[in-house]
């Protein structure tokens, strides 16, 4: 495995940093996180990184196994390093599988989980059928919330790429989720081809045809705080080491 140093960025390791750049390496975790990959190097700055299958271990509280929390062992989809002064932000996009209330609430004690812990800074939970079939939508407004991870050109880009329906949101800071719904001709289709096949598939399973982005800030700890159980309430201590998946 290899460990991701998370001490400041030294001006050798900036200088790899620009040297490597975001990079598509394949292979990814599945089909989902491969075309998120293929697209995000596409947009992103030119000293970001890009990691995939990351590795983080929460060490256990002090007064475990007595009381307080245990360790805990996450693998994350993707992970965008974008430096930032002599530290570096870390940008998680994980694609959720599960759909129904009980999925969504083991997503989000993980999402508060690492964010407690300064494992990341940012995390994105994404849907696979918006990331197939809404891909520019969905990226376009991860560059409204976190412009600075994304090149000038791919941000032109992905407002030119992106539906009119998701250029129409105002995405704030503090916002923890966005939901663009797409409107239906008279007929209760969508106009084009592509797009009436999502529709489809939004019908069939139950859904109205929209996109659904959920964000985590580890700067708007009110939102994700109350999430996270208590013993993992955000930690002021050494960031936990990233390292790849074997």
């Amino acid at each position: 495995m290899t460990r991701v140093s998370t001490s400041p960025l030294t001006p050798a390791g900036l200088a790899e940093s620009l040297f490597a750049g975001p990079h598509y390496e394949p292979p990814y975790p599945g089909a989902v996180q491969d075309e998120l990959a293929w697209h995000l190097v596409k947009v992103l700055r030119e000293d970001a990184r890009l990691r995939s299958e990351v590795e983080v271990e929460i060490p256990a509280s002090a007064d475990w196994p007595r009381s307080g929390t245990g360790p805990a062992f996450f693998t994350l989809d993707l992970v965008v390093e974008v430096p930032a002064g002599d530290q570096v932000r870390r940008i998680a996009f994980e694609a959720a599988n599960g759909r129904g209330l009980r999925d969504h609430d083991r997503h989000l004690r993980r999402d508060a989980t690492l964010l407690a812990h300064g494992a990341v800074d940012t995390v994105y939970r994404l849907r696979g059928s918006d990331l197939m079939g809404h891909m520019d939508d969905v990226l376009y407004l991860a560059s409204q919330w976190d412009g600075d991870a994304f090149s000038p050109r791919g941000r032109v880009n992905l407002a030119t790429l992106a539906s009119p329906e998701a250029r129409q949101v105002t995405v704030r800071p503090e916002q923890p989720s966005v939901l663009v719904p797409y409107a239906l001709d008279g007929d209760g289709s969508l106009e084009d081809a592509p797009s009436a096949e999502r529709h489809l598939w939004h019908v069939a399973n139950g859904q109205a045809p929209h996109v659904l982005v959920r964000r985590l800030d580890r700067r708007i700890e009110s939102v994700w705080a109350p999430y996270a159980d208590q013993p993992l309430r955000r930690v002021e201590a050494a960031r936990p080491a990233l390292r790849r998946a074997s």
